[in-house]
């Protein structure tokens, strides 16, 4: 089952390949134009298949503000109310150099990078 939410500049896709885990796809730059966008997505997720496991894959995410960084984590408080797990796996370089300037790496269980270059 998928559900997908899209704008312009962010598209957010959860679907659960198994009942234990859900993976969110965010897609697009992640601001305070979408924080409400990506929560709802993870909450109505966590509603409707109760997964263990919620997994944020940030593969296609471009860009990401403070607003971002609040949603991530309102997103992992969202997971930790339900019971579940939360990951952030498959960020660029440049949003992991963001998450690692706010030391938001573990807390946010970034789980797989892409390679790490110095802007």
């Amino acid at each position: 089952m998928t559900s997908a939410y899209s704008i312009n500049r962010l598209t957010v896709v959860a679907d659960a390949a198994r009942s234990a885990r859900v993976r969110v796809r965010l897609i697009g730059e992640l601001d305070c134009d979408e924080t409400e966008r990506v929560c709802s997505a993870v909450a109505g997720a966590i509603e409707r298949w109760a997964p263990a496991h919620v997994a944020l894959d940030a593969t296609g995410l471009t860009f990401l503000d403070s607003a971002g960084i609040r949603a991530l984590l309102e997103c992992r408080e969202l997971a930790e109310r339900a019971g579940a797990g939360l990951s952030v796996e498959g960020v660029s370089p440049i949003v992991h150099q963001v998450l690692s300037i706010t030391e938001l790496l573990d807390h946010l269980g970034v789980t797989v990078t892409a390679p790490t270059e110095v802007l």
